[in-house]
């Protein structure tokens, strides 16, 4: 059991992975859209062919434990999800990039960024979009979930989506390697 929230309750593995695949498809979604806007045309983003991006989901689930009870006030939540994104990211473009000698991303082009691999821009994205996921999103889910779903409900459906996610995680590393 881990205890995350703002509410102090005991989350077990199960909530904790169902949470880290809502969140998945929500980066690949605001990525996707982000992208094909700029792109013109539909983009498919992210390593894997699914709708997912692993990096979002880890990331917020990340936060939600690390910060929802510790960072009081909005700026500091602000502050501290802008930074663990920019780690993460940086840490995992390393090793995309280390593996597959390939970049998923690179912002090169943008301003202050990193080796290409995180930017300002990005950031404060980040941070803006932790605030609003921990103290807005993710109460409203919580509630939606408790009032809709039983504990073994949730276990169900995230064995088949284990199962999907997996299978998809396989085929992608074979496919870029």
């Amino acid at each position: 059991m881990i205890i995350a929230g703002t509410r102090r309750r005991m989350y077990d593995l199960s909530t904790l992975f169902a949470w880290f695949i809502i969140y998945s498809y929500i980066g690949w979604l605001y990525e996707t859209i982000v992208c094909s806007v700029s792109a013109g045309r539909f983009v498919q983003r992210g390593f894997m062919y699914g709708p997912l991006c692993p990096i979002y989901g880890s990331c917020i689930v990340l936060m939600i434990v690390l910060f929802s009870d510790r960072c009081k006030s909005k700026v500091s939540l602000f502050f501290s999800c802008a930074f663990l994104a920019s780690m993460m990211e940086y840490l995992v473009s390393y090793t995309m990039e280390s593996i597959f000698q390939n970049r998923w991303w690179d912002y090169s082009n943008e301003f202050l960024n990193l080796n290409g691999r995180i930017c300002l821009g990005a950031s404060i994205i980040f941070g803006i979009s932790g605030v609003i996921i921990i103290r807005y999103l993710h109460p409203k889910l919580l509630d939606y979930m408790e009032k809709n779903f039983s504990s073994n409900s949730i276990r169900l459906a995230n064995r088949f989506v284990l199962a999907i996610f997996l299978f998809d995680l396989f085929v992608s590393v074979q496919m870029s390697l």
